[in-house]
């Protein structure tokens, strides 16, 4: 492997450790507590490492965040064309089998209540990726509610599955999220 390999290498393997302490840290503290000193302790690099490669805490919990969004945003593009199946699409199971493998990062960026301003973006997100797959025209105000109600209501769901200790399995928990998401979706 050549050198630049290597440093691609060590750099991917920094961030990982700065994403894992900050998500132990999280667990223990809001953002807005942790410092750069108790980061890069945790994580087990020196500051003027963390400095080379961010500004501070926010732009790299806003790095982690849009990484989640983007592995969301993959599910989401594999999950819209099969709604009308009725067969759980992988995707979706992919995604509670995501969501019960990192319960730590779930409770860091969404929150233990699955009400954090990064689950205000990931609904967001979802709600316009739903309504371009699924209207032409962004949807009545009678679409808008109905995924309204299916989007707050599958996080609804991922929240009491968390509370219930991540049963029923994955598998099964995705089976029925699909049924209720395919209900609402018959009456858009």
């Amino acid at each position: 492997m050549n050198a630049k390999g290597d440093a691609n290498r060590s750099v991917r393997m920094t961030k990982q450790r700065l994403y894992q302490a900050l998500i132990r840290l999280l667990q223990q503290k809001d953002l807005r507590e942790i410092t750069v000193r108790e980061l890069t302790e945790q994580a087990g690099i020196s500051r003027g490492t963390f400095y080379f490669h961010y500004a501070d805490i926010y732009a790299l919990m806003e790095q982690m965040e849009a990484a989640q969004l983007d592995h969301l945003c993959e599910l989401m593009d594999a999950l819209v064309p099969n709604i009308s199946q009725d067969d759980v699409p992988p995707a979706l199971v992919a995604l509670f089998n995501y969501l019960n493998e990192n319960p730590d990062v779930c409770r860091a960026l969404y929150g233990k209540s699955w009400e954090s301003e990064f689950t205000r973006s990931a609904k967001d997100m979802i709600a316009k990726r739903c309504l371009g797959q699924l209207t032409v025209d962004g949807g009545t105000p009678r679409q808008q509610f109905l995924l309204a109600f299916a989007i707050n209501g599958c996080f609804g769901s991922i929240a009491a599955w968390q509370e219930q200790g991540y049963q029923p399995p994955p598998a099964e928990m995705a089976a029925i999220t699909w049924q209720a998401i395919r209900a609402v979706k018959d009456l858009l």
